[in-house]
């Protein structure tokens, strides 16, 4: 019998739809972006809501380019593998990687500024771009 190996492949376009059908209601987005900060450590988040634009800054632990890599990697076992907040030991709340999609059920693009010890990194992730990729 000959073996041969099947890839794995999906469709981005339904990660972020499932990213944006997740978080539908404002509340919901509103908390996910919360529960980002909370465990990042921080202690202060302060969510802005225009007609607009949508900001979010807190002060948590930030990310480093090897964090950010982290953040990006869909399904990613960290917090899985590391339950609590390395500073105020907080249980980790955030599961499947997948809430960062929540903003695009409001906009197609979407940036986060980012800076940990030393290192500082602007992201731009545009939707359409990612999704054709």
């Amino acid at each position: 019998m000959n073996q041969s190996t099947i890839p794995i492949t999906f469709d981005k376009s339904h990660l972020t739809t499932i990213g944006t059908r997740l978080y539908a209601e404002s509340l919901d987005l509103v908390r996910e972006l919360a529960v980002n900060a909370y465990d990042a450590d921080a202690t202060r988040v302060n969510i802005n809501l225009t007609e607009t634009e949508l900001s979010v800054e807190d002060d948590g632990s930030g990310m480093n380019r090897e964090g950010l890599t982290q953040y990006f990697t869909i399904g990613s076992d960290f917090k899985k593998l590391n339950p609590v907040t390395p500073l105020l030991k907080r249980q980790r709340i955030g599961e499947f990687g997948i809430g960062k999609f929540a903003v695009l059920s409001l906009c197609n693009r979407f940036s986060i500024f980012t800076k940990k010890n030393g290192y500082a990194a602007t992201v731009l992730f545009d939707k359409e771009q990612f999704e054709t990729s």
